[in-house]
Parts: structure tokens; C-alpha cells; sequence
């Protein structure tokens, strides 16, 4: 819905402000090395605005991830809420099969400086942005019954450091790192009862490497991303034990 809006934003745009409004629309996919292993499929959208007579650019990038494989769960490293005992739920089979299945999404508006396009030469181009980010983890019976699942989002400042080199393929390599100021986790399940939000205690920081190749109007990009995922301790639900995602990524990028 978001990158929806963001299109239609995108065509009553360029055409009024063509000079300094710029868009572009990728696809791509993702590979998530957390609890499980698993690929998803990735959209991406960005668009920003570039002052002719200024050397810097604003910028709001959206990018959702969805799901295309599952994951079979280790059970010895998974506890999961038991159902009440009645004549209509049964406790799972210590054998029962558990799935996995990932999603998530990113939002992200911020600054880049030394992006006029009247610079020709290899520079350092810095950028500060806030940045959200989320990540679900959905647990499934392998007779397709949802058990629950586990939402984590988080919120803060992003600070990074870029060098631009020109040439026939411009390349643009970034590092940076995401302050998550307002960390959540959500749990959610058949057994639980109403949503237990809970408040990641401890505050971690969390990387990101991009490398960006770009000829004329399309793009190639990888994306290296490291999320630490705090642990959580609510009596009402659960305890959940930190984490960490690893998650490499490319995008196919068209710029109009």
C-alpha cells in the first residue's frame, strides 16, 4: 500500500517538478540466515528530490519483503505456547513438524550530501536518515495451523558513510549503522489470546554494506545487513532470547 501511494506520488510528480524529482522501482530478493535459512522476494521504491543550485538530496525509501520458501523449525530450540487442554485442542505431537515463514518491511527518509550532479570526480558522500525497520517470524504445524509469531520492529537514527566513484558505471559503496532508538517485539498466536507487546531492554547497534553499480537507467546492488535482536522477558506470554539476522540481498534497479 505504501509503495503504492509512493508510485502515484511518483507520476504527479515528475511530471510537474521533472528537473529535480527522481524515482526508481526495484526488485530483488533476500536471503535470511536467523533462526532458519530461508529466501524471500523482495519490492523496493525511492524517491528523492535533488536542488539544482544545493549539494545534497532528500530522499524516503520503502522496501517490503515477503515470503517464498519455509523453513522446517528445530523443536530442541523452539518453545512455543501450549494450547489449553479441551476436547477441541490437543497439545502437539513432541514429533509435530513446525514451519517457519519470514516477512518483514523497511521505511527510511534522510539526507545525502556531495550528490550534485555537477561533481564529475570520486567523493565522499555522508548521509543521516531515520530508519524503521521490521521483521516477522511466523510458526506454522506442518498440517498448515498457526501456532504464532513474533514481530520485531524497530525505530531509530542511521548514520553512513559513502564513496562515490563516476565513470561509464558509476559504483557507490556504503556502510552504515542503525540506532534503534524504540525497539518492540509483538507476539501474537492461536493459544495466546489478545497481542503481548514488549520492550527490548537493551540497546544494540545494527550494520548495514551496500555496493551499488549504475549504468544509464538500471542499477545492480548488494546489500549486506546485520540485525541484533534484543531478548525479552513478559510473564503474561513468554521469554524471548536474543537474536541476530544476517541478511544479504540484491536489487535489480530501474531509474525513470
Amino acid at each position: 500500500m505504501r509503495i503504492s501511494i509512493a508510485l502515484l506520488f511518483l507520476f504527479i510528480s515528475t511530471g510537474i517538478f521533472g528537473q529535480k524529482f527522481r524515482f526508481n522501482s526495484s526488485i530483488g530478493a533476500s536471503h535470511f540466515i536467523w533462526h532458519e535459512s530461508q529466501m524471500t522476494l523482495d519490492f523496493a521504491a525511492e524517491i528523492s528530490f535533488q536542488n539544482p543550485d544545493k549539494n545534497r538530496r532528500t530522499f524516503i525509501a520503502l522496501k517490503t519483503i515477503g515470503n517464498i520458501m519455509g523453513s522446517s523449525v528445530d523443536r530442541n530450540n523452539y518453545q512455543f505456547i501450549e494450547p489449553p487442554i479441551n476436547s477441541f485442542n490437543q497439545p502437539l505431537s513432541p514429533t509435530e513438524i513446525l514451519n517457519s515463514t519470514y516477512r518483514g518491511g523497511e521505511a527510511e527518509v534522510g539526507l545525502q550530501w556531495n550528490t550534485s550532479s555537477k561533481l564529475k570526480h570520486t567523493r565522499w558522500m555522508p548521509s543521516l536518515s531515520i530508519y524503521s525497520k521490521s521483521i516477522g517470524r511466523k510458526i506454522s504445524s506442518g498440517r498448515a495451523e498457526y501456532i504464532e509469531e513474533e514481530k520485531y520492529s524497530l525505530h531509530g537514527i542511521s548514520a553512513g558513510l559513502g564513496l562515490y566513484i563516476p565513470g561509464k558505471t558509476n559504483v557507490l559503496i556504503q556502510a552504515k549503522i542503525f540506532d534503534p532508538l524504540y525497539r518492540e517485539v509483538t507476539l501474537y498466536g492461536r493459544y495466546i489470546g489478545v497481542p503481548f507487546q514488549s520492550l527490548i531492554s537493551e540497546n544494540t547497534l545494527n550494520y548495514k554494506l551496500k555496493v551499488d553499480f549504475i549504468r544509464g537507467k538500471f542499477g545492480y546492488g548488494f546489500n549486506l545487513e546485520v540485525l541484533n535482536l534484543g531478548a525479552v522477558d513478559n510473564p503474561k506470554s513468554k521469554s524471548i532470547t536474543a537474536s541476530q539476522a544476517i541478511i544479504p540481498s540484491t536489487l535489480l534497479t530501474y531509474f525513470f
